[in-house]
C-alpha cells in the first residue's frame, strides 16, 4: 500500500526531531554542504565548533535503525488488511464497468452500495493507521530524541566543544562547513557504545540496559 510506504518513508526521514525539544517533528530543509577548502571555524580564542546532522544521527544509530523495523513489523498486519480491501473495490470497480450493459438495476446499485461500504471502511482504517503510526512515532522520537541529547551534551563536555550547531535543524542558516568540524559519525558511534542493541537467540533485535551517560 503506498500510503503505509509514505508513512514509513517520512518517519525515516523525521526521526527524529532536533534537540532539545526532542518530540517537535520539522519540516525538510536544503541540505547543507561541507566545504573542505575553507578553515574549521571557531567561536573565539580557544574555543571549538561541532556540526551535527543530529536528524540523521539519529535515523542512523541501531536503535533508530531498529525502531523503523519494528515499525514495519507492527503495522504490516494492518497495511495487508487495506491492500485487500482496496483490491476488493478495484475488483467492484471493474464488475461494474464491464458489466454495464448487463447489470440490472437492482444488481448495480447493490454493488455500489458495497463498494460505498468498502471505501468508507478503508478510509476509517487507513485514518487508524494513520494515528497510530504517528503516536508510535512520538514514543520513539522521546525515547532516542531524548538518550541523543544527552550523548551529545556528554560528546561536548568531553570534547571541550564550545558550540553545537544542529544542520538539519528548521531554520538552520549554515550551508556549509569544514568536515573537521562534522561530529555526527562520532555522536553515532558514541550512542551506539553507550545505548548498545544486541541480537537475541531468535536473531531479533533487542536493546541491553541502559544507563544514562555520564
Amino acid at each position: 500500500m503506498r500510503t503505509f510506504r509514505v508513512l514509513i518513508s517520512v518517519l525515516a526521514a523525521t526521526l527524529l526531531a532536533v534537540a532539545p525539544l526532542a518530540a517537535q517533528q520539522f519540516e525538510s530543509v536544503p541540505q547543507a554542504q561541507s566545504t573542505p577548502s575553507t578553515p574549521a571555524p571557531t567561536a573565539g580564542a580557544g574555543s571549538q565548533i561541532g556540526i551535527i546532522n543530529f536528524q540523521l544521527a539519529m535515523t542512523r544509530t541501531q536503535e533508530g535503525q531498529k525502531a523503523l523495523q519494528e515499525l514495519e513489523a507492527r503495522f504490516s498486519p494492518q497495511q495487508q488488511a487495506l491492500q485487500q480491501l482496496q483490491e476488493e473495490i478495484r475488483a467492484l470497480e471493474e464488475q461494474l464497468r464491464s458489466q454495464a450493459r448487463t447489470l440490472s438495476d437492482d444488481a448495480r446499485r447493490e454493488l455500489l452500495r458495497e463498494g460505498e461500504q468498502k471505501q468508507k471502511r478503508f478510509t476509517r482504517l487507513q485514518q487508524d493507521l494513520q494515528d497510530e503510526m504517528q503516536n508510535a512515532q512520538a514514543d520513539y522520537i522521546n525515547d532516542i530524541g531524548g538518550k541523543m541529547q544527552q550523548v551529545l551534551n556528554r560528546y561536548g563536555r568531553e570534547n571541550s566543544l564550545s558550540v553545537i550547531f544542529n544542520v538539519s535543524a528548521q531554520g538552520s542558516n549554515i550551508m556549509q562547513w569544514n568536515p573537521a568540524v562534522d561530529i555526527t559519525d562520532e555522536v553515532i558511534q558514541l550512542y551506539d557504545q553507550t545505548y548498545p542493541v544486541q541480537t537475541s537467540s531468535t536473531g531479533q533485535s533487542a536493546p541491553t540496559a541502559r544507563n544514562n551517560p555520564q
